[in-house]
């Protein structure tokens, strides 16, 4: 056993390979190109450090994390931030701590009825009508994914969508309702994602960088405004096009009913599901509340929830339970990540690439039919090459920079980059659309057979609800 694990260690693939190489040669070209009057020499380097990143990120060469603090190191020993603590800056943020406090609400969910229990509640409204079964479900998966992580969510609804499936005899690859089900648990959790601060870690890191350029901080109430519209009618959308797409054959309710005594068994409130509903209540209250009351900003409030799980007599889980639940890989990758952007900001590279994309011509449209573009083009960007948190740390700054000169709140152009880069519904590579692409109840190219009406009117409505919001009502 342990010489099968060693040997898996020491697997490289070619691919990974091939990124090692491409960061190498990527740092070694930019260290050695000297800078000028528009930008520096470690303006040029830090430029290189990230897509030296990028390239490893896409490779699978590491562990996003470990890439991450590779790239530290490496602003660190090229000079291109002299400081050790400034090199790493980014574990240091609020943003950073936001992003491990806040899988408190995974645990919550997951270390608890509660989630199940929701299930339960709307697949008995649907009953045995399939389309309103598959828009319950949907619905439960996109309001769970506004307060854990899509995957997290994904994996909650696979927990009772695949044994549903068994139960009514359903052949996978054959099966519309099938379809429909895996389909729409993935459209669901990544459309509930960015309903809320806390629901994706792109939502936690646009944040960052924003309040890196800016000083803004992460507005709850304003957040929500803009994400929950969009999030219910695209989930709303979503459903339509897949039940149109897919027509989901009948159930009965003898199946619904065997469903619910097979896997919906909750049995009475403990009193452990009542401290987890507390702190599920209670911590997004301390967070709306945080946009009156200084003291209960965002990462304060995480941490206090996380801390409380442990406290005598909560007890709601163990340390070990938690570390299996968060993610540590992404608490290094998010603190890579934001020391990158950091020393970009720092060392010009930010300005100048703001300037490239002012001097585009992007300046002599209309703004709502620019921030179109933008949005179209980021949507197919995502698609052909999902490195969202990439895509996030080049193309924000540039953004945020063109709202500024435009008189545009700078929140818009970081939600509608999170939002519509946090998944595509064209192609199942993001992680929680191949979470249910690998269950092969559906083929790669039916997701573009019931996405691509989803697609566009997703970018439509997300770009012009900001619009409306950030212009014409001046939220």
């Amino acid at each position: 056993m342990v010489e099968a694990i060693k040997e898996k260690a020491r697997a490289f693939t070619p691919k990974q390979l091939v990124g090692l190489i491409l960061a190498i040669v990527c740092f070694a070209v930019t260290y050695n190109i000297p800078g000028n009057e528009v930008l520096s020499h470690e303006g040029i380097t830090a430029i290189g450090v990230l897509f030296s990143a990028v390239f490893m990120w896409f490779c699978g060469t590491m562990s996003t994390g470990v890439v991450g603090l590779c790239a530290c190191l490496a602003l660190f020993v090229s000079g291109t931030v002299p400081e050790f603590g400034k090199a790493f800056s980014g574990y240091t943020t609020t943003t950073t701590w936001f992003i491990l406090g806040v899988y408190c609400m995974t645990a919550l969910m997951q270390m608890s009825s509660l989630g199940t229990r929701i299930t339960k509640r709307f697949i008995l409204m649907a009953g045995a009508d399939s389309s309103r079964l598959v828009l319950a479900i949907m619905a439960v998966t996109g309001l769970v994914s506004f307060v854990m992580t899509d995957t997290g969510a994904v994996a909650l609804s696979l927990s009772f969508v695949l044994p549903l499936l068994g139960i009514v005899g359903a052949v996978k690859g054959k099966s519309n309702l099938g379809k429909c089900l895996l389909l729409g648990v993935s459209f669901a959790a990544l459309l509930g994602g960015f309903a809320t601060p806390i629901g994706h870690s792109l939502n936690v890191l646009g944040a960052g960088l924003l309040t890196s350029a800016t000083g803004e901080e992460i507005n709850f109430l304003k957040w929500i405004a803009y994400g929950v519209p969009v999030s219910v009618v695209s989930i709303a959308t979503a459903w339509f096009c897949l039940v149109k797409a897919f027509p989901p054959e009948p159930i009965t309710q003898e199946k619904i009913d065997e469903l619910m005594e097979n896997q919906f068994k909750t049995g009475k409130f403990t009193a452990h599901d009542y401290k987890c509903l507390v702190l599920v209540i209670g911590l997004p209250v301390l967070w709306v509340l945080g946009n009156w009351v200084p003291i209960f900003n965002s990462t304060s409030v995480a941490l206090l929830g996380m801390i409380l799980m442990f406290v005598p007599g909560m007890n709601i889980c163990s340390w070990k339970d938690f570390e299996s639940m968060a993610s540590w890989n992404l608490f290094l990758f998010f603190g890579g990540i934001l020391s990158i952007g950091a020393a970009i900001q720092s060392t010009g590279a930010a300005a100048y690439i703001a300037d490239l994309f002012l001097n585009s011509g992007i300046m002599n449209i209309p703004v709502l039919a620019s921030f179109i573009i933008v949005g179209i083009v980021l949507y197919l960007l995502h698609t052909v090459c999902p490195i969202s948190p990439a895509w996030v740390t080049i193309l924000l700054p540039p953004l945020i920079t063109y709202a500024v000169t435009v008189g545009v709140d700078p929140f818009v152009p970081t939600f509608m980059l999170v939002s519509i880069i946090a998944g595509s519904y064209l192609v199942p590579l993001c992680p929680a659309m191949n979470m249910t692409y690998d269950t092969g109840w559906y083929t790669f190219g039916e997701t573009a057979k019931g996405g691509w009406i989803l697609s566009i009117v997703f970018v439509v409505f997300d770009v012009l609800w900001c619009y409306a919001l950030a212009v014409l009502i001046g939220l």
